[in-house]
């Protein structure tokens, strides 16, 4: 929770910087200006606040990613599979928008803390196992059940399209870029004779420390408040 705080305060933080420069130049006829909107992609859906200032916009945001999904696999023998999706973070952008000529253009760098960033994946023997020498029911075989986790800060980049400000009260924006997230921890919990499966979890770890980069292909609609 300090470290959600700690972004929330810079975000202030960022918005008072921008009141003093403002203060310093009253001949400045830039106007400040506030924003809400709402998003979708490959990191969720979820709620920004912005700021506007000039060429520069900060946002203050909530993005979630709640999935779940279950089906058959065939791996030899046939397994439920039952998955689940958490990705929910809160995070601070700042878009910079350099060229006159190109207020559609922004290029965004900024970071989220992930407060969930985790991967469950059960699987269940949906028959038996038969041997000369025995059968070994489903629910004697047991489930196991793997999980990634790869949730805390994440800086980001990335590159805008649209204009960062609506030039009446709504507008449309695209978001392309990367987060890159911690470095996946992943564990193996089985039971009954899956059981005992801290080597293999050790080793997904090392097999998986690379696969860090979230990509971010995003759809933003933005309304100006004032």
């Amino acid at each position: 929770m300090k470290k959600i705080y700690l972004l929330a305060l810079t975000f202030v933080g960022t918005l008072n910087l921008f009141g003093q420069t403002t203060s310093a130049d009253s001949s400045n006829s830039v106007d400040h200006r506030f924003m809400t909107s709402i998003h979708a992609g490959t990191v969720g859906f979820g709620i920004d606040f912005k700021y506007n200032y000039g060429i520069h916009t900060a946002r203050l945001g909530y993005s979630t990613i709640p999935f779940h999904y279950a089906t058959v696999v065939d791996m030899g023998l046939q397994m439920g599979a039952d998955a689940k999706v958490s990705y929910n973070n809160l995070h601070l952008l700042y878009d910079i928008t350099p060229f006159k000529k190109a207020q559609w253009l922004r290029f965004t760098a900024g970071a989220a803390y992930f407060t969930s960033a985790q991967v469950v994946a059960t699987l269940t023997p949906r028959e038996a196992v038969e041997t000369k020498i025995v059968t070994l029911t489903a629910e004697e075989i047991g489930d196991v059940t793997i999980t990634v986790d790869s949730k805390g800060f994440a800086p980001y980049l990335g590159l805008g399209l649209g204009r960062a400000v609506p030039k009446k009260k709504f507008n449309v924006n695209f978001d392309f870029g990367t987060y890159y997230l911690p470095a996946p921890k992943v564990t193996v919990v089985g039971t009954k004779l899956l059981e005992n499966n801290t080597a293999l979890g050790t080793q997904l770890t090392n097999d998986l420390k690379t696969y860090r980069w979230m990509p971010v292909l995003q759809l933003n609609l933005t309304y100006l408040i004032r």
